[in-house]
């Protein structure tokens, strides 16, 4: 994959699996200049520490093929430091509530702030259609609905008529 198509894919980025010892975990970003920016712990999404290389995987916003795995750099975003102001206005901006100051200040004590920044010289593994998801099969479980249905989703049958 060429470099302006990996910025493209990155540019268009919503939400990225983030590869934590061989776990990929779902992480919702915001992006600004082909980094990405995440808030993690203190009542924010989970995500284990970040060791200072990961991996991601990506989805392409039209066609939704995976892209990846992209080597990164995941670097912790100091509260005191200067550019806290900065990408917090980026992540506040990116939400979909309406957010308030009081968040800012949450996020400093209780959550870690991440500035993920992929490589785009390291060449990345092109898409193979017939490559599997990688999705798992669901757990079994004793939970059924195969002979109760409710009354909303049973076609309600009414006698004709005999005009």
């Amino acid at each position: 994959m060429a470099v302006s198509e990996l910025s493209a894919v990155l540019a268009k980025a919503a939400v990225v699996w983030v590869v934590v010892d061989d776990r990929p975990w779902p992480l919702w970003v915001a992006v600004d200049d082909g980094t990405l920016y995440a808030v993690t712990g203190g009542g924010e999404q989970p995500l284990p520490q970040l060791p200072a290389q990961v991996e991601l995987v990506l989805r392409t916003k039209d066609t939704h093929e995976r892209v990846g795995p992209v080597p990164a750099r995941a670097e912790r975003i100091n509260p005191a430091g200067e550019d806290w102001a900065r990408v917090t206005d980026i992540l506040l901006a990116a939400r979909q509530a309406v957010p308030t100051e009081e968040l800012r200040d949450r996020w400093a004590a209780d959550s870690v702030v991440w500035a993920i920044i992929a490589d785009p010289e390291t060449p990345v593994p092109q898409a193979n259609r017939d490559q599997p998801s990688d999705a798992r099969p669901p757990q079994p479980t004793a939970a059924t609905t195969a002979r109760w249905r409710p009354k909303h989703l049973t076609a309600l049958r009414r006698p004709r008529s005999g005009n």
